[in-house]
């Protein structure tokens, strides 16, 4: 027995209902709280070991710069790589499992299905693994060193590292309607990443000022009021761009996916 997609009016068409079972893969389940505490860890903790190891010979001053690179810099790497992982089965496991086929045979619309997939996505990681963290760390920071960054800065760091962050879904995203398994998916993403690491090196400058490659060290140099090095709002703005084509792109592709 095939089944048989319904024929919905209006992109938005279902949303509300698919964007509520995203959300409910997380909040309604131990998905969330995983999460939270694995990210309190791996990043909160990571600065709370390293301070605690210094055994308080470290300056106010010098130990909230070290939280802070330690915090965008290689917090950015590992919810990189999560954000990466979580999303790379988003669209890949359910067409495999056959689910999103029969979810299509719903009032919905394809584009909704993908939508629903990054709003529900990219929120839950980004308050999990960044914004709760974020927290936790300038806590840690009155605690041990009595010293806060300025939180206007900071919250500006955040935001950007937010756009790296959710730059990698939306390329997740778009590969999972590309390719029919997670291997590559994932591991296109990932190269990315290591591409501009390596290519940030030798290629033109323009090309790696429009990438989002740099946009985490930047985060941490405007957290401690650094000099950034280059014109922020070049990579931040084309970042932006490139999501809402990767978004055009996965949006396009699925609508011409067969079931």
């Amino acid at each position: 027995m095939s089944l048989i997609a319904t024929k919905a009016s209006g992109w938005s068409t279902g949303f509300g209902n698919l964007l509520d079972k995203e959300l409910g893969l997380w909040w309604r389940t131990r998905r969330w709280l995983v999460h939270l505490l694995m990210w309190l860890g791996v990043i909160t903790g990571l600065i709370l070991l390293v301070s605690l190891a210094s055994g308080g010979n470290t300056m106010p001053a010098r130990g909230l710069d070290g939280a802070m690179n330690i915090f965008f810099q290689a917090g950015g790497f590992f919810s990189l790589v999560g954000a990466i992982l979580v999303t790379q089965g988003a669209i890949v496991g359910e067409r495999s499992y056959g689910t999103a086929a029969w979810v299509l045979t719903k009032p919905t619309t394809r584009k909704a299905f993908v939508l629903s997939k990054f709003v529900g996505i990219t929120g839950t990681f980004l308050l999990l693994s960044l914004v709760v963290p974020a927290v936790a760390t300038l806590i840690v920071c009155q605690v041990l060193w009595g010293l806060l960054p300025g939180l206007d800065h900071f919250g500006e760091a955040i935001g950007i590292l937010a756009l790296h962050q959710t730059f990698y879904i939306a390329l997740t995203l778009m590969l999972g309607t590309l390719f029919p398994s997670r291997g590559p998916v994932g591991g296109l993403a990932l190269g990315f990443w290591v591409a501009g690491n390596i290519l940030s090196n030798f290629a033109p400058e323009w090309l790696t000022m429009a990438m989002p490659w740099n946009l985490a060290r930047a985060a941490s140099a405007i957290a401690l009021w650094n000099p950034v090095g280059v014109p922020l709002w070049i990579p931040a703005t084309t970042t932006a761009v490139l999501i809402g084509v990767m978004l055009l792109v996965a949006l396009w592709r699925f609508e011409r996916e067969e079931f």
